[in-house]
């Protein structure tokens, strides 16, 4: 949470609730604050816009990103150690 978020919170309950007109005063101030931010804030940007046409359908898919540098070199040395036990293994039997 945010220092705004929780002055806001702080000021519901000691300032509109409590009585505390100070709190009620920075109450105000810091959702005035949060209501300039929200007009403000930007508009969504269109990626692709489209008409479909009867029995089309549109698939949306999240993939997980590829994996690093750092993770593909723990995969390939956890590949190695339990290549090594396995053969370990192997030729105790």
């Amino acid at each position: 949470m945010s220092l705004l978020s929780d002055v806001r919170r702080r000021a519901l309950t000691k300032g509109l609730f409590g009585g505390s007109r100070p709190w009620l005063l920075l109450g105000i101030a810091a959702w005035t604050f949060r209501g300039i931010q929200w007009a403000l804030r930007p508009e969504p940007k269109v990626v692709y816009r489209s008409r479909l046409d009867v029995g089309e359908t549109i698939v949306l898919r999240n993939e997980p990103p590829a994996p690093t540098r750092r993770q593909r070199r723990k995969t390939r040395k956890a590949e190695k150690r339990s290549s090594r036990k396995a053969e370990r293994l192997a030729t105790r039997a």
